[in-house]
């Protein structure tokens, strides 16, 4: 077994000069990108990158071809957290879950693209996922009706509830997401970096400031054209670990590939489920994906590109967490080793994974360049979800300081030890997007007869009836204990198979049963008014521009 080194303050300094000039270079080129979309009138590349209204900031409307959301949907997807969490993940479940992992981050693009093109046809003109909902359940009601809300209750305008419910889901898992990118830096600097915790929060806090800045003057549109650069130079610096890796690799691979190492467990058969629905569902409910659907030119522009970024999106994470599991089978990395530096330790003198090679200098720049692209999708997913809601209709710049406000606290956050915790609550927003999944995914659904059934309240039953069933589940798995039974569904269920299919199936049951309750009762006014010749108050389907602006 290797024995542990420690990292010279050379190597360090490196990391440091490397990691930021990377991260500034990027930056330099969004600045420079809107100083010349700002100059130039006539060209249709500047006349895209130029920011006109909240609009174009946030959605980049129609704006980007196959090739830019390719690269942008694999950028805002592989974040650096890409090169820790897969290898640590394979360490206990396996070559079989660890397959299940890489076709579970690539599959929510195919899916957001689906749904993406499906809620583009039912709306071209939504500026995002809560938005849409605003719009796709603030039907046409009659004057009176409109007046006095749902049930006769003022405040539950129609589609009020249902969009405050998405954009607070959203915020929470691209809030949560965010922080796990900050915290991924802090912590390669700490232990791979071998920095205090103080010098480690340097690199999380420029980084973020750096994406805060440039996401603050250009906006999606901005984003993307980063991607472009964040996606093909880590792409390339996989390519090089890759052929370095397999040139170079020295471990003992005499030992046996046990049942537990190829998978063959209860976390390895659990991931088969428990990884694609939580990575779906959590994605679906992230406005950084969804901003990418309005952004692209057409709907088969998206479709395409969702195809492109899945395969290369699936191809490096499985390369991540298969250099992990080598490094656990050849000797490498110990059961000792921070599980967050399995992969590096392939490239370091010691079994303690520390930056004293080019090849691991290297992997920390491919995660500090992922991260970064991440970072500014997440951005701006959240700038999106706010300003569509909380400052509709308010002026670019009330956005833009918005973008300030939200972000600035979030990176301190990051910067800190607080964030340990934070993460933790993965599993409590993967369990509660789990139970809205279905509903969402019916309500994107396009034509009359969807709108006419796929009702408000449908979705409504369909989220309830997903996080009670499994609360009742969780509650029934520790004996009867309430609150045993509220941390075990929600904190401590391990990502365990049963919780999460017992939530899916109450959801999809309690859906059906809402959408089958409002075709009862469509029916009912239908012949309740048929006598009078009277239209049914609620019959109206198409999106009502007045009720979504209220």
């Amino acid at each position: 077994m290797a024995d542990t080194v420690e990292v010279t303050d050379g190597w360090k300094a490196a990391a440091f000069v490397v990691v930021f000039v990377l991260m500034a270079a990027v930056a330099i080129y969004s600045f420079l990108i809107t100083w010349w979309a700002s100059r130039s009138e006539g060209s249709t590349h500047a006349s895209k990158a130029q920011v006109k209204s909240t609009e174009d900031f946030i959605t980049a409307r129609s704006r980007v071809d196959v090739w830019k959301m390719a690269f942008s949907l694999y950028a805002s997807v592989l974040g650096g957290s890409v090169v820790t969490g897969p290898a640590s993940y394979a360490s206990f479940a396996g070559l079989l879950g660890l397959a299940s992992y890489a076709v579970a981050v690539g599959t929510p693009l195919l899916v957001v693209a689906w749904c993406g093109g499906l809620a583009r046809s039912a709306d071209p003109e939504a500026t995002s996922l809560p938005n849409f909902l605003l719009r796709r359940f603030g039907v046409r009601l009659n004057a009176e009706t409109a007046d006095e809300g749902i049930c006769g209750l003022a405040f539950l305008k129609p589609g009020q509830a249902t969009a405050t419910l998405s954009a607070l889901l959203t915020l929470f898992v691209m809030g949560v997401a965010l922080l796990a990118e900050y915290a991924t830096v802090g912590t390669l600097f700490r232990s791979f970096v071998g920095c205090s915790d103080g010098l480690a929060a340097v690199p999380t806090i420029f980084v973020g400031l750096l994406t805060i800045a440039y996401t603050v003057v250009g906006g999606l549109y901005i984003s993307v054209l980063t991607d472009r650069i964040q996606a093909v130079v880590s792409f390339i610096l996989v390519i090089f670990l890759a052929i370095y890796l397999a040139s170079d690799f020295n471990g003992d691979t005499s030992g046996p590939v046990t049942e537990d190492m190829k998978g063959f467990s209860y976390a390895g058969w659990s991931s088969v489920f428990t990884m694609p629905i939580s990575l779906i569902s959590g994605t679906i409910y992230s406005e950084a994906l969804w901003q990418r659907v309005w952004a692209a030119e057409d709907e088969q522009a998206l479709k395409r590109a969702s195809v492109g970024a899945c395969f290369f999106v699936m191809l490096v994470v499985f390369f991540f967490g298969f250099g992990g599991w080598l490094a656990l089978w050849s000797g490498k990395a110990t059961w000792d080793t921070d599980p967050n530096l399995y992969f590096f330790t392939l490239f370091s003198s010691g079994s303690n994974g520390i930056l004293d090679s080019f090849a691991g200098l290297l992997t920390l720049s491919c995660a500090a360049l992922m991260g970064q692209g991440a970072m500014d999708s997440l951005q701006n997913g959240i700038t999106a979800t706010l300003s569509s809601t909380l400052l509709k209709n308010k002026p670019l710049s009330w956005t833009r300081i918005l973008v300030l406000l939200v972000n600035i606290p979030l990176a301190i956050v990051g910067a800190t030890s607080w964030v340990n915790d934070v993460l933790t609550l993965f599993l409590l927003s993967n369990m509660i997007t789990v139970s809205c999944l279905f509903p969402l995914m019916v309500a994107v659904i396009p034509g009359e007869v969807a709108k006419a059934y796929v009702t408000e309240a449908a979705v409504w039953a369909g989220c309830i009836g997903g996080v009670l069933g499994s609360i009742i589940f969780g509650i029934d798995q520790v004996g009867g204990d309430v609150a045993d039974g509220l941390d075990m569904t929600f904190m401590s269920n391990g990502y365990g198979w049963d919780y999460f299919l017992v939530a899916l199936l109450s959801s999809i049951g309690c859906t059906l049963i809402g959408i089958a309750l409002s075709w009862v009762y469509r029916k009912f006014l239908e012949q309740k008014e048929a006598g009078s010749g009277k239209t049914p108050a609620n019959a109206g389907t198409s999106p009502n521009p007045e009720a979504a602006a209220a």
